[in-house]
């Protein structure tokens, strides 16, 4: 069974057993009191409305709720509701809404922007089409707007997308609608992804879409900063009619013509490339070198290529893209201060360590003398060793010293991995250096600290930023100079 299998699979049985939960007695137990931020079509359910909150599913991304004076249950996505522990603290939230509860904006033309600050210059976070609604939560402080050295009239609002997005809007080319005073029929949920082309289109357009390993490795809290890049994700250029595809080992630029649909996929004519929706923040995008070849679940997994596809090295393949659960820049910020929190504390116990030979000279360590070879490590990641021809084999790849003027072996220092329950009794942490003049790439050590010493072994079996085990050569030993 493919994973797409599986993952369709888990959500059936949670889909089956939430709707027999709805209608049993025993799944009346509360989980807590949630406050409906935008009005729910079936009921109705007003936005600002407090029900009781009886099942949360993470899988199918919506709670099951009460509604108020009745026994009917009903579903809404999880950002449709704010849920807290007891029906005070939700009638507090409801209180703070003030005449905002029952507050819309609608779009008054395509392109509006959600931004994160109330300012012109703050990050977009998501376009608006023309006659799209968002959900005021809070007015807000911000920025003076004006153009041609004109202010313009308007003011700032704290809003909540169709999708469950977040930002500020400024409401110069908006409309406002409150549906507790006007007659029409209040602004209306998306369909979501799929609704229809020019739905899928603004999905692709309006979103930051990234590699969905980049969302896994989030999920394990294995940051790999290496693979972890701006530059890799799906890239839209609506007015050059160009699409970019950057992978690893993948680089495409698709420049289209037109855009069609076909098979519930968007087209992108006089190119190879569809693009199929999975939920409104996951797509497949294939580009397998025939216009009309649809994807199957194997396909679209990546474990196959679709059927009749004519495969072109170089021209056709598949990949998976994500609107990540938390923004890029403060995953990475987060991930370097972690690395940099590791840093410190080791700096903290000494920067200068000078090698220990055995107390038995092997041929290998050649005759050393203590203080032969010196390790040096600093708080800007740089670290300087010396003497490394000095150690046993094995430890320092050779020639890392060669080419340095200083006859040291130099290079970039990084608290990047982790550490499995298995090591932590006998190691304090791994630590990784990547030598100037070496491959390129990692060498990674296990470290202990005690008693003014520093032992050092190499790490081996690293998988997914995870250390297997410790190499079975001894330990390098090192105290700080003068001890």
């Amino acid at each position: 069974m493919t994973p797409r299998h599986q993952r369709i699979l888990r959500g059936a049985i949670a889909l089956v057993v939430l709707f027999a939960c709805a209608g049993l007695s025993s799944c009346s137990r509360r989980l807590g009191w949630g406050v409906v931020l935008w009005t729910a079509p079936e009921g109705p359910l007003p936005a600002g409305s407090v029900v009781p909150v009886y099942i949360r599913s993470n899988i199918n991304k919506l709670y099951v709720v009460g509604m108020p004076d009745s026994k009917k249950k009903i579903e809404l996505p999880l950002w449709q509701v704010e849920l807290y522990s007891s029906r005070r603290k939700a009638e507090a939230r409801v209180a703070e809404f003030g005449a905002e509860k029952s507050l819309y904006l609608i779009a008054g033309r395509d392109g509006l922007p959600v931004r994160e600050k109330p300012s012109n210059g703050a990050r977009r976070v998501y376009r608006l089409r023309e006659g799209q609604s968002v959900k005021v939560l809070a007015k807000a402080e911000g920025e003076v707007v004006s153009t041609g050295g004109e202010v313009l009239e308007g003011r700032w609002y704290y809003v909540l997308t169709d999708d469950g997005s977040r930002g500020y809007v400024f409401s110069n080319t908006m409309r406002a609608f409150d549906e507790s005073k006007e007659r029409a029929p209040a602004p209306t949920l998306a369909g979501g992804a799929g609704a229809n082309q020019a739905a899928r289109a603004d999905l692709l357009f309006s979103r930051s879409w990234r590699p969905e390993f980049f969302q896994e490795m989030l999920d394990d809290g294995h940051i790999d900063l290496e693979t972890f890049n701006p530059r890799y994700g799906l890239f839209t250029d609506a007015v050059r009619r160009q699409i970019r595809v950057e992978l690893p080992k993948v680089s495409k630029v698709f420049d289209y013509s037109s855009l069609g649909e076909e098979g519930g996929e968007l087209v992108f004519e006089e190119t190879p490339l569809r693009v199929r929706f999975d939920g409104d923040t996951r797509l497949v995008a294939s580009w397998s070198g025939r216009s009309g070849e649809a994807l199957t679940p194997e396909s679209a997994a990546g474990n196959a290529p679709g059927p009749g596809a004519v495969l072109s090295p170089g021209e056709s393949g598949r990949a998976t893209f994500v609107v990540l659960s938390r923004e890029f820049r403060d995953i990475v910020r987060d991930e370097e201060l972690r690395r940099q929190k590791l840093l410190d504390a080791f700096l903290a116990f000494g920067e200068e360590w000078e090698f220990v030979p055995p107390a038995t000279e092997s041929a290998d360590a050649g005759g050393a003398e203590r203080g032969a070879s010196r390790l040096s490590l600093s708080r800007s990641r740089r670290f300087t060793w010396t003497g490394v021809a000095n150690l046993p084999s094995g430890y320092v790849p050779e020639g890392a010293e060669l080419g340095s003027t200083t006859g040291a072996a130099l290079g970039e220092v990084a608290f990047r991995l982790f550490m499995p329950p298995s090591l932590t009794a006998s190691w304090d942490g791994a630590l990784s250096l990547r030598f100037d003049h070496g491959d390129g790439g990692w060498n990674d050590y296990l470290y202990r600290l005690r008693d003014a010493s520093l032992e050092l072994v190499p790490a081996v079996g690293v998988s997914g930023l995870e250390v297997g085990a410790a190499s079975s050569l001894p330990p390098l030993r090192f105290v700080r100079p003068g001890r």
